[in-house]
């Protein structure tokens, strides 16, 4: 099981470097939102659609999307990452305008954790943003690379181990690691590690 280095243990969200030299994917993630609300009723989708946004000539991330929703991975960081993360989420087409099938896919964690520290987090927004969360330790399920939360089964938070992982593949220049907790009580967490 992986687990932290050393005795830190760290939750991030991970998102893509933003700028006007970068070029990133606005994914179409309602069909995606109704299955995790509620999917005794709606079906995991087969494929999500995604249009290119930022400067069309700009530079394309291995972690194209910043939705806090749906991480997508490129095929590269894909085919590194993905066998690690076998058995705790799906993978799913991400449909691209002129790219390639296969070339994007968003990986969808199937792992929902009862762990938030609901006295030290903030509740949820109208929209189900956490602003500020903090985590009980012994119930991170830190063998997974992301999870969901039972108080909001949309965000997605990655477990450090994974985030570093997948900032060592796409190069620190490209995808940025929002803390959003850490039992390290000097570190400083994103002040707004969800939002936009």
């Amino acid at each position: 099981m992986p687990r932290e280095t050393g005795r830190t243990t760290e939750v991030f969200r991970i998102t893509p470097s933003f700028g006007d030299h970068y070029k990133t994917l606005l994914v179409d993630a309602l069909p995606l939102l109704r299955w995790e609300m509620d999917e005794s009723v709606n079906p995991l989708p087969e494929a999500l659609d995604a249009e290119w946004h930022g400067n069309p000539r700009g530079t394309v991330s291995d972690y194209p999307s910043g939705h806090a929703v749906v991480p997508v991975f490129s095929r590269r960081l894909a085919e590194e990452t993905f066998p690690r993360f076998q058995g705790f989420g799906y993978c799913i087409p991400v449909q691209v305008p002129d790219a390639r099938a296969g070339d994007y896919r968003a990986y969808v964690p199937s792992v929902v954790a009862d762990c938030l520290d609901r006295k030290a987090s903030s509740s949820p927004n109208e929209v189900g943003e956490i602003e500020h969360a903090a985590f009980i330790p012994e119930r991170l399920p830190l063998e997974a690379p992301c999870f969901r939360l039972t108080d909001n089964r949309t965000y997605v938070y990655w477990n450090g181990w994974a985030a570093r992982l997948i900032q060592s593949i796409t190069g620190p220049e490209n995808v940025e690691l929002r803390l959003v907790w850490s039992t390290d009580p000097g570190a400083v967490p994103h002040p707004r590690p969800m939002g936009f």
